[in-house]
């Protein structure tokens, strides 16, 4: 067991290795390298402002060690390395809740492959993130020393679920998405616990959903105790949902549809393409047959609880983002989700093989390594065609430009910025995979300052060494020495 723990930690490294050392940043990296060099605790502040201020602090501090757009690979790999601690705890928790061994490590590793984790390893500023994702892991296994599951004994109490829910409130205040991945853990528990009686499980999981409450309403009092006492400004994007059934229909239709496809990825530009489409048909055809199972085992009651189930932690997954006024349906924000119905699809598989005991557990847990081995290479693949290597053209236009420049003579640089449709990426969605960096002014202006500052190392600020200009239109040339065009990246630069 302890082999496949150290694997599963290894795992991240070797599928996203290749990308993460590309010379490379993505849109906020540059800003976020300077103001945690020219800036003190400005980081901090925004994240704060944001409900985020642990992010903020270990996002600044982490920058300020990586300093150089060559550090940016340092802190991608803090991402990956969290990504194989969570893998392994996972892993570990899901064996000690009796899931069979290879089902419980490869569940443990798609969990470490989904687009949502792929952010998180190719995007520097991404990589608490994955702490956050840690601590609701590790909040589960202090909660569950004090709510053990209704047939057994209670070896804990009340302490321990304090600290749990304490820690969730230290999750939230790094990311309010992410502590939600306990949820993933009280699937795991559940999904196996078929002879339970349902009043018995309906007020075990009520509990542990007041653990999981009680921390996010404790990371609130914080973030609003901070702004009261004027510590920090709220920003507008503190704003709670005022059309709950709009907003149902919006996470039904845009939402969870992402989290359905699993490993499969969506498409701004076209909408979802046909293989998410199949993958969508086929994650509900499989639920259907682990529903129908749970039926035929436990009739009506048993089926209803498994649904109610289902939907009550898929509900709990995705509730931070779903009280919340935005409507951004990235995948950074989809972790908990996908990973509540990706635990429902490996119960489903082994509802399937149960009802052919001699071969069928073997060939389902067949079928979920081919499953989990085809997301290995897709994430392999898309960090790099989605994420390295098009951020990687991006800065190479960038830094050719950059290499003109004479500080002598002022050069009057101009950056003609790009449009999401100049991508050089095979597919886009949002702004996360595929898209464009330089596509404003202010991204612009940062690559090229922090290009120069590896260039001229001496200078504190190396603005001065030229004169700076950037837009969507391209001026007369008499008004720039160096056109810097970033349009030239669809052709490879």
């Amino acid at each position: 067991m302890l082999a496949l723990a150290t694997l599963l930690f290894v795992l991240p490294s070797i599928v996203y290795g290749s990308a993460v050392f590309h010379r490379y940043g993505m849109r906020d990296d540059y800003a976020i390298l300077r103001e945690a060099r020219e800036d003190p605790g400005k980081i901090t502040r925004v994240l704060a402002s944001q409900g985020r201020p642990i992010y903020g602090w270990i996002l600044e501090w982490s920058a300020h060690a990586a300093n150089t757009i060559e550090g940016l690979s340092g802190l991608r790999l803090l991402g990956v390395l969290g990504l194989g601690l969570l893998g392994a705890a996972l892993f570990l928790l899901l064996r000690r809740e009796g899931w069979p061994l290879l089902t419980s490590a490869l569940l443990a590793a798609l969990l470490t492959l989904t687009p949502s984790a792929q952010v998180i390893a190719s995007w520097g500023i991404c990589w608490p993130q994955a702490v956050a994702l840690v601590l609701g892991v590790a909040a589960f296994g202090l909660a569950r020393r004090g709510l053990p599951p209704p047939s057994e004994p209670a070896t804990g109490g009340v302490g321990w679920r304090i600290a749990a829910a304490c820690v969730i409130a230290v999750a939230t205040l790094i990311y309010q998405a992410s502590g939600l991945v306990y949820a993933v853990l009280l699937a795991a528990v559940l999904v196996l616990r078929h002879d339970d009686r349902f009043p018995d499980t309906l007020r075990w999981l009520l509990r542990h959903l007041i653990v999981m409450g009680a921390g996010l309403l404790m990371a609130f009092a914080v973030t609003k105790t901070l702004f009261l006492t004027g510590l920090v400004a709220p920003s507008p994007r503190i704003a709670f949902e005022t059309h709950w059934v709009d907003k149902t229909l919006w996470a039904i239709t845009h939402v969870l549809p992402n989290a359905l496809a699993l490993i499969a990825l969506n498409d701004t530009p076209t909408g979802m393409p046909r293989g998410s489409e199949l993958m969508v048909a086929a994650t509900l055809g499989v639920l259907a047959v682990g529903l129908a199972v749970e039926v035929r085992r436990g009739g009506l009651r048993g089926g209803g609880r498994w649904l109610l189930v289902l939907l009550t932690l898929s509900a709990a997954a995705y509730s931070v983002s779903f009280l919340a006024f935005e409507r951004w349906p990235t995948y950074r924000t989809l972790y908990a989700l996908t990973g509540v119905w990706s635990v429902f699809v490996a119960g489903s598989l082994m509802n399937l093989g149960s009802c052919w005991p001699r071969r069928g557990p073997w060939a389902m847990t067949g079928a979920l390594a081919l499953f989990v081995g085809a997301g290995a290479l897709l994430a392999h693949r898309q960090s790099l065609e989605l994420f390295a290597l098009p951020q990687a053209r991006e800065l190479a236009l960038m830094e050719q430009g950059a290499r003109q420049v004479e500080p002598a003579k002022q050069s009057r640089v101009f950056v003609l910025t790009a449009r999401q449709t100049d991508t050089s990426a095979p597919r886009r969605y949002l702004d996360e995979f595929g898209s464009v960096s330089v596509d404003a002014e202010w991204v612009a202006k940062e690559m090229l300052k922090a290009v120069m500052k590896e260039r001229f190392p001496q200078e504190r600020d190396p603005s001065h060494l030229y004169r700076f200009a950037a837009g969507p239109n391209l001026p007369e040339p008499r008004n720039y020495d160096i056109l810097i065009d970033m349009r030239k990246m669809r052709q490879g630069g």
